[in-house]
């Protein structure tokens, strides 16, 4: 959900919906973000549209907000999507398509330079090193060429705005960077307590528990987190992870192999994940690689301690002289983790140093106001 938008005085609303083109209704950050926008668009007599893939709870929950929905399989290569979204565009007299995903931005943007349709593209992180060089190289050529087609090109962070400008993605005259932003109000008030949220992932009442949410992809390095966790000398530590995703039979087989049994809760794909955050005593974030990760500023924003691998975003996010950021290593990892759940007071003091700044400078209602102007300036409204 959106923060309350009836306050703010009204941009005049574009005469044809603004089509939101999403690559996953799997709940995370992009899919979040977008239902954010949708309910704001919404409220401010916008008239949204959602399309995607059924394959994941927020789907259903961008119907339940009133949003109208529409399932496109934009998370594969097929000539019938591309006819579909060109189908819809033109039945509908979509105005805009902003599209959020590789797969997403591909069938979106080609659509908007076929019907002469302004593209705006969010980046929700760039991620191809995983690619070989053949694949890598025709990838980053790819978002070069659709670039030229796309009025702006946001950003989610300004280490990533960097690096696309680095990557010559885009220009910077095409750039905008919107970092992701939370409704405090709304998370308060869904916030489970401590010893609910315990019990809503079967956890015992007491014990050190440190937790992370995030989609089983290699870039989360969730096993790094499994590998600490087996470090960390107090046996009576649980790991909680929720998500889902390819890697949760490899990760599965991991626990057992390092002993931690269970230990380890698999909780599964949770929508409103953020509600259960007061479980832990610890929120983890070792990934690789991120754009602006939401759940890790959900975390900060509800005082639970963030414990973060010390890469571009985490930086930004977390402010560089941290002492929530650590080297991404399990050892790394192992040590930070000891230290916060032996000291109660560290913990306290870290909350509340990451509760500040995520509550003053990552705020749901700028973000929201900021994509509202971009679509503005993009329909010269």
């Amino acid at each position: 959900m959106a923060p309350r938008a009836a306050t703010l005085p009204r941009m005049t609303p574009s005469p044809g919906p603004i089509l939101e083109l999403l690559v996953s209704t799997q709940p995370g950050g992009g899919p979040q973000h977008v239902l954010a926008v949708a309910t704001w668009l919404r409220a401010r007599r916008w008239r949204p549209i959602v399309a995607g893939p059924r394959d994941g709870a927020l789907f259903d929950r961008f119907r339940e907000s009133g949003i109208e929905t529409v399932e496109l399989a934009t998370d594969r290569l097929r000539p019938r999507t591309l006819l579909a979204l060109r189908r819809l565009v033109s039945e509908r007299g979509v105005s805009l398509i902003h599209s959020h995903g590789k797969g997403a931005g591909l069938y979106g943007r080609l659509v908007a330079r076929l019907l002469g349709v302004p593209a705006v593209h969010t980046l929700h992180g760039l991620h191809f090193e995983g690619y070989g060089a053949a694949a890598r190289a025709a990838y980053l050529a790819l978002e070069r060429r659709l670039s030229r087609w796309t009025r702006v090109i946001v950003n989610v962070s300004r280490a990533q705005e960097a690096e696309g400008l680095a990557l010559r993605l885009f220009d910077r005259r095409q750039s905008r960077v919107v970092v992701n932003g939370v409704d405090v109000a709304r998370l308060g008030a869904t916030a489970l307590e401590r010893w609910d949220a315990r019990a809503a992932l079967n956890l015992p009442p007491s014990g050190p528990v440190v937790g992370c949410a995030a989609r089983f992809d290699p870039v989360k390095r969730l096993d790094l987190l499994l590998r600490a966790a087996a470090r960390v000398t107090d046996t009576t530590l649980r790991v909680v992870l929720i998500g889902r995703g390819d890697e949760e039979r490899r990760l599965r087989a991991l626990a057992v192999s390092l002993g931690l049994g269970g230990r380890v809760v698999f909780a599964g794909e949770i929508v409103d994940a953020a509600r259960l955050f007061p479980a832990f005593d610890v929120y983890a974030a070792p990934s690789a690689k991120e754009g602006m990760p939401l759940a890790v500023l959900e975390a900060m924003a509800l005082g639970v301690p963030v414990l973060a691998s010390d890469i571009a975003a985490h930086l930004e996010l977390l402010g560089g002289a941290s002492p929530g950021l650590v080297a991404g290593t399990p050892e790394a990892f192992a040590v930070g983790l000891g230290g916060l759940l032996a000291d109660g007071e560290a913990r306290a003091t870290l909350a509340a140093e990451q509760r500040t700044r995520a509550r003053s400078e990552f705020d749901a209602r700028q973000m929201l106001t900021t994509v509202e102007a971009i679509y503005g300036e993009v329909l010269r409204l």
